[in-house]
This record gives C-alpha cells, sequence and structure tokens, in this order.
C-alpha cells in the first residue's frame, strides 16, 4: 500500500518510479562469447567479452538510450547470483547490442541470461 502511495506521489511530481531507484536493472541475453584469446600478454590474456542485448521487449528504448549515451562506462552484472564489473559498449553497427568487455573468469554461454546493473546517476 505504502508502494502505490509513493509511486503515484512521484507520477504526480512527474519523476519517473524508474529513477526513483538508485539502480535500474536489465536482464540481457548472451547472444556471442569470447574465445580464450591468443597473446603473449598476460594482461591482454585476462580480457573476455560477451556480446549481449536486452532480453526482454519491454526494456528495449531503456537500454538503447544507456547505449547511445554512456557506452564505454563501468558497469556491474551478475551472472548465477554472483557480481562483477565490466565495461559497456555500444556496438554502432549492430542496433541494440552491447559488447560488455570484463576480466574475470565468468561462466557464460550462448543464449544465457544475466542481469546489467546500470546506476541511475549514469543513466540520467
Amino acid at each position: 500500500m505504502i508502494r502505490l502511495i509513493l509511486a503515484g506521489l512521484l507520477f504526480l511530481s512527474g519523476i519517473s518510479p524508474a529513477l526513483a531507484q538508485d539502480k535500474i536493472h536489465l536482464p540481457c541475453e548472451v547472444l556471442e562469447v569470447s574465445p580464450v584469446l591468443q597473446t603473449d600478454s598476460s594482461s591482454l590474456g585476462q580480457i573476455h567479452y560477451l556480446v549481449i542485448h536486452r532480453a526482454n521487449a519491454a526494456d528495449r528504448q531503456t537500454f538503447s538510450q544507456w547505449l547511445k549515451t554512456r557506452s564505454g562506462m563501468q558497469v556491474t552484472f551478475r551472472v548465477k547470483g554472483r557480481e562483477y564489473s565490466g565495461v559497456l559498449c555500444r556496438l554502432a553497427h549492430c542496433f541494440g547490442r552491447g559488447l560488455l568487455l570484463y576480466d574475470a573468469q565468468v561462466k557464460v554461454k550462448r543464449r544465457d541470461i544475466l542481469e546489467i546493473i546500470l546506476p541511475v546517476s549514469s543513466f540520467q
């Protein structure tokens, strides 16, 4: 009941309830997983990538807007209950696709769903 009242007050004040949160959580589907990189550099060998897109059609505008305005920004992502840090970049010629770069050992495969966590301050 209290949440309903607060949502109503936010609506009347012109503030979006999504922006009233301190973080935006977006489920994303994995389209491609990086292979093991072949390099002589130990630091480059730690870099991995995922090509992702939003999992729900309702999140299309939010994900698109974020990618267009905040490409290259650090984000948090959650896979199977564990959180990791990475950098999310826009793929300009692949509409609605993001390139997630990270240096952790994360076990994911094509079609897995992960959660991207964006702080609201990075979205506005």
